[in-house]
């Protein structure tokens, strides 16, 4: 089995209901948007193709499209890593619609169980950090699934861009 790391970026940051704005915020949303995009063609030109996400409302989504969006333009791959096969079954409707979109249209999906169990959200963090060496994150400092996720991102040796500075710096 190859092993992928050295081209491989995940991402992590706060579901839609923990980021410091509102989903219907369009201008903090955008900002967050064009970081991202920035952040996926920056890890691009340094060979970074593979990218995963979670696939969580909020920061999981917004990374999955910014990839889709730059696999119109360069050879990069979006990879899903889903927790449990109903994840999405209690979104909203436009995020479920919007995790179905990503999940359609992804090079690779990662289906870790068929069931929900207590700890399945940590074992898809620990599953993309051992597949990355490159986190892209929203991380302010709150404490959750997001900051475990950068703790063992940093404690495994990986390079680690947190967009939380970039967007503190810009309100």
């Amino acid at each position: 089995m190859q092993d992928h790391r050295s081209e491989t970026c995940c991402f992590s940051g706060y579901r839609i209901e923990k980021m410091p704005f509102r989903a219907d915020d369009l201008s903090a949303v955008r900002m967050l948007e064009t970081a991202l995009d920035r952040a996926v063609c920056d890890a691009a030109a340094r060979g970074y193709t593979r990218f995963l996400s979670g696939m969580s409302t909020g920061f999981d989504l917004w990374a999955a499209e910014a990839v889709l969006r730059a696999r119109a333009q360069l050879p990069v791959q979006l990879l899903c890593a889903v927790p449990f096969d109903q994840q999405a079954d209690r979104y909203p409707p436009d995020w479920k619609r919007r995790f179905n979109r990503c999940l359609l249209a992804a090079d690779r999906v990662y289906a870790l169980a068929r069931q929900y169990y207590a700890g399945c959200y940590a074992a898809r963090n620990r599953f993309m950090v051992a597949a990355s060496s490159l986190l892209i994150c929203y991380f302010d400092g709150r404490s959750g699934g997001t900051a475990q996720t950068v703790r063992m991102a940093g404690q495994s040796g990986l390079e680690i861009v947190n967009l939380a500075e970039l967007q503190l710096h810009l309100f």
